[in-house]
Order: C-alpha cells, then sequence, then structure tokens
C-alpha cells in the first residue's frame, strides 16, 4: 500500500511537468497561450540586439512605421542602466546627437546599407563597441524627439 502511493506520487509530479512544459512550450513557440495585458509601450520599430563583450550589434526585429523616415530628420540617445534597476525609466543617456553624425567607423557606428539616406528597417543596422559593462538601450528619436525605435530591455510575461 506504502508504494502504491509512492508509485501515485511520483505519476502526479511527473504528469504535472509535462503539462506545465507543454504550456510554456505552446505559450514560447506557438502564442496558442498569451500572456496577460501588457502596459509597457511597444515601439513602432522594434530592434533586437546580439553581441559580445567587446561589440552590440542593434538591428530592426520588427516594424509597422511607414513611411521610412529620413536619417537627417532623426536623432537618437544610447542609456544605460544599472543591474538593480527597474530599466522602465530613461536610463542614464550617456550619449545622444543627430543619427547623420553617426558614421560607420566610430565607437558607436550607423550602417546605411542601401545608402538611401532613409533609415530602412530590415537593411540598417548599428554597432557599439566596447559596450558598457550595464544594460545599455538605444532609441531613435523622430523631429518631435519622440522615440520610434528602441530594443525592448524588460519584456512582459
Amino acid at each position: 500500500m506504502f508504494r502504491d502511493r509512492r508509485v501515485l506520487a511520483v505519476t502526479v509530479v511527473a504528469l504535472a511537468l509535462v503539462v506545465s512544459g507543454t504550456a510554456v512550450w505552446l505559450w514560447w513557440n506557438t502564442g496558442i497561450i498569451q500572456p496577460g495585458d501588457c502596459d509597457l509601450p511597444v515601439p513602432p520599430i522594434v530592434l533586437r540586439t546580439d553581441g559580445t563583450s567587446d561589440e552590440m550589434v542593434f538591428f530592426v526585429e520588427y516594424s509597422t512605421f511607414q513611411p521610412q523616415p529620413m536619417v537627417s530628420n532623426l536623432s537618437y540617445e544610447l542609456a544605460q542602466y544599472p543591474a538593480d534597476s527597474d530599466f522602465l525609466g530613461p536610463g542614464q543617456v550617456i550619449r545622444s546627437g543627430p543619427l547623420s553624425s553617426l558614421n560607420a567607423s566610430g565607437t558607436l557606428q550607423y550602417h546605411d546599407m542601401p545608402a538611401e539616406g532613409e533609415f530602412s528597417p530590415g537593411n540598417d543596422f548599428f554597432i557599439l563597441k566596447n559596450p558598457p559593462l550595464m544594460t545599455v538601450q538605444l532609441r531613435i528619436l523622430d523631429p518631435n524627439a519622440e522615440a520610434i525605435a528602441w530594443n525592448m530591455i524588460v519584456a512582459c510575461g
């Protein structure tokens, strides 16, 4: 009788793990299970980051922005956040200026791949050489100083 209870307990735990694992997989991979409402703003242009301790690359992962804005009308902010931050505020802006002031050889580079003078989702990208040890966010601002693109550093879940 004691053995039957152990078998039942192990079976229940295993079944719970399988159901939990399946739910997590469905949520992450298929979108069938959707997370609750998220009040974090999602930019029209989402920048994705990838990199190493030597350089970080920002490229467009998703965009609903039309038409493509002219680089000469845009500016940027590069902000850093300490590890104990909630990542929701503006952070400490460590660099800013006209987007057209960035070139393809500095510590923060902008690469206009088709060289059209437009911020082209899917083609253009940024490289940050020697990024700080803190979390970094790159924001692209329109002529009204409204952010139209940034890398999401907080996710909903």
